[in-house]
């Protein structure tokens, strides 16, 4: 049943005293080993992860991963678009390499580990229960001839803004001895689950049907053009039927059934499970899909 709904084979979660920054430190290490890049050519860190890290409130993770990987030469700063935050952190990364002549090397890295804001207790949440735990990144450099990451396109609906929320903490509820134990603060809940899916059910996928297209629109493209999809994880029915509203088969786009859901993380994961396994080739148009609470649908464009 897991598997057939959910489309999950199995999901990660973090080890023993292993925090978000861990993650991403380690996922931005990695890719370094494996492009060669020397971490003091690196001009600027895009963080694009989870803000669910080591501390609470005021910490940022961009300069611990700086400062861990030796990046001396860059400055930082953190994108916040949920769960589409890689799309907008390599499109961000595209136009600071073209209208700033100092930023030749952008490393985009993330950690996410939102695994521990989910109460399996809750089925109002049971879509929640995919999630999984990483780390991922990417280097982008100026003038590189392949995996041209294009453009990126967007739709926002901020009647979603506080339909799922973690309730306690913040300045609406901030915790105090008095609430501090109840366990409903301190995970994700849908205050409204009716209204959440059955308004949210009708738009989601036309809508990131739509980013995409508007995405490609920037270059004169249409979905036809399209060689390659990778998408955020979803359940299997929704994966199936996004397919069918992309008219483009199964085996044209990546599933990470291995993985699960790591939040903004799935799209650098989705990318690099289609290197791996040959599923792309040079020249190839892959369109990049994902959606994020608030709610935002993402396109993005890349020449592979």
């Amino acid at each position: 049943m897991v598997r057939d709904k959910f489309g999950i084979n199995k999901i990660y979660y973090p080890g023993n005293n292993e925090q978000t920054s861990d993650l991403a430190v380690a996922a931005a290490k990695d890719c370094l080993e494996k492009t060669g890049v020397d971490p003091e050519e690196i001009d600027l860190i895009i963080y694009f992860g989870e803000n669910y890290g080591d501390y609470a409130y005021v910490y940022s993770m961009g300069p611990k991963i700086q400062y861990e990987i030796g990046a001396k030469n860059a400055w930082c700063y953190h994108v916040e678009s949920k769960c589409g935050s890689a799309i907008i952190g390599m499109d961000q990364a595209r136009k600071y390499m073209q209208t700033e002549d100092s930023i030749n090397t952008v490393l985009l890295v993330g950690g996410y580990r939102n695994v521990d804001l989910v109460d399996y207790k809750d089925k109002s949440v049971s879509f929640l229960f995919d999630v999984s735990c990483g780390g991922a990144a990417c280097i982008l450099k100026k003038g590189y001839e392949r995996r041209n990451f294009l453009s990126a396109g967007a739709i926002l609906d901020g009647s979603f803004s506080e339909a799922i929320v973690v309730p306690g903490g913040g300045t609406k509820r901030p915790f105090t001895p008095e609430n501090i134990s109840d366990p409903y603060l301190h995970y994700f809940r849908l205050e409204d689950p009716d209204a959440f899916r059955d308004r949210l059910g009708k738009v989601t996928l036309t809508n990131l049907v739509k980013a995409e297209e508007i995405a490609l629109k920037k270059h004169g493209l249409t979905l036809k053009d399209l060689d390659f999809v990778c998408v955020l994880h979803m359940n299997a029915k929704s994966h199936k039927m996004l397919f069918e509203l992309l008219d483009m088969p199964l085996e044209k786009g990546t599933y990470l059934n291995d993985f699960g859901h790591v939040g903004q993380l799935d799209p650098l994961i989705a990318l690099n499970l289609a290197e791996e396994k040959g599923m792309v080739k040079v020249g190839d148009l892959i369109g990049v899909i994902a959606m994020g609470f608030g709610y935002i649908w993402n396109g993005g464009v890349i020449r592979w």
